[in-house]
């Protein structure tokens, strides 16, 4: 299974000594600088169509697991086996079966979150990849940076912040490894996405209840990044 709740199975990366940098719009990243202000958007939110190209994803937080038969034999012990009882198909008892062109599917949307996507590169090309991005924030002070937005976040809704994550670029629909489910969909893009080399920070709602994208402000978070030309 994959770690679902970013606690088991999922690889966090360490942010010491490192800068995280956001490409946005000018007026966005100015009001980041000067006065704190600063977007929080949830995964499914990611979902949505009215936003800009590098951004919008329908398949945010979504993907496919399958396993194809050719031609093989259930009941022999085989990795077709262990697949049939992995996507909870049936079994053989007492036997064997010949299939052919047969194929188990399992689909995974991921539970909802507080996302905020960063870049681990400062360069052109990757503020090119954001539709009417024109400048580049760089957080420089991380630790203080992302403590003042969980206390922030914390002051409106409970949350857990699960760190950082890189993000792995690959098809969302995706053949079975044998032995689990693979990476949290929330933690995968498509290969389209491959130049941003994307750093999620990942804050998990306490409440189950329904989230939705946040607008944060407090002057420390000002104080923690600057805004950088390329």
């Amino acid at each position: 299974m994959y770690g679902t709740d970013f606690t088991e199975n999922v690889s966090r990366i360490s942010i010491e000594g490192k800068c995280m940098y956001k490409y946005s719009e000018k007026r966005f990243n100015s009001a980041l600088v000067k006065m704190g202000c600063i977007r929080i958007g949830t995964l499914h939110d990611f979902r949505k169509s009215e936003h800009k190209l590098g951004i919008a994803d329908f398949h945010e937080g979504k993907k496919k697991v399958f396993h194809s038969i050719n031609k093989g034999v259930l009941g022999n012990g085989s990795v077709h086996d262990q697949a049939s009882k992995a996507f909870g198909a049936m079994g053989v008892i007492g036997g064997s079966v010949i299939c052919e062109d047969v194929t188990f599917t399992k689909t995974f949307d991921a539970p909802d979150c507080f996302i905020l996507c960063t870049s681990s590169i400062c360069s052109q090309f990757v503020m090119d990849e954001f539709e009417d991005a024109d400048s580049c924030v760089e957080i420089n002070d991380i630790s203080l940076f992302y403590h003042e937005l969980t206390l922030t976040l914390n002051a409106i809704t409970p949350v857990v912040f699960r760190g950082f994550y890189e993000i792995n670029y690959q098809d969302k629909k995706e053949p079975w490894n044998g032995q689990d489910w693979g990476d949290n969909p929330a933690l995968i893009k498509e290969p389209e996405f491959i130049k941003q080399h994307e750093v999620r920070a990942i804050w998990q709602p306490r409440l189950n209840k329904p989230i939705k994208p946040l607008i944060l402000s407090s002057s420390i978070l000002g104080s923690a990044c600057r805004e950088i030309t390329i």
